[in-house]
């Protein structure tokens, strides 16, 4: 009788794609930061050997959270238009649905950033370029930042306001 007073796991349901998506968010300004320290000119010429060990180690654990946190943010969305397909306001499904969007735009970047991401990874040893590899990852990163990550965000708060 109270359960649904106290804790509605409808409620959570329709707030989960926002807490992900805003893990996902976090996730991506702090790669960000980090990232762009290895750039800096007074270090850069020093990240140069370092950052292909560094970025294998930090990548092979970061990719998991990425793809959970997107995966979930995905899922969440599907499921709660799913559940709330008898709604008759428009406006929260299509928060819902771009939300989604962004969450899947996000899974479609995969391709331009695979291969700087594996040269970095495999340049130990060799003449690396580990630093230009990063600034191409970084120069798609922002892009999928802005025209994905960010909008998914936007849209999940759109979501969570209206329902």
């Amino acid at each position: 009788m109270a359960s649904g007073l106290i804790f509605n796991p409808i409620h959570l349901l329709h707030a989960a794609p926002l807490a992900t998506s805003t893990a996902t968010l976090a996730h991506a300004l702090l790669e960000l930061i980090t990232n762009s320290a290895f750039l800096q000119p007074h270090i850069r010429q020093q990240s140069e050997p370092v950052l292909p060990t560094w970025y294998d180690q930090v990548f092979g654990r970061a990719v998991w959270t990425v793809v959970t946190l997107n995966l979930s943010t995905i899922s969440a969305a599907a499921a709660t238009l799913l559940l709330n397909r008898q709604r008759r306001d428009l406006q929260t499904p299509v928060f819902y649905w771009a939300g989604m969007a962004g969450a899947i735009g996000h899974l479609m970047f995969v391709p331009f950033v695979a291969g700087p991401v594996q040269r970095i990874v495999e340049a130990k040893g060799e003449k690396p370029e580990s630093t230009r590899d990063m600034e191409r990852w970084l120069s798609v990163h922002r892009v999928r930042m802005l025209v994905a990550d960010l909008p998914a965000w936007i849209a999940f708060v759109g979501a969570v306001l209206t329902l």
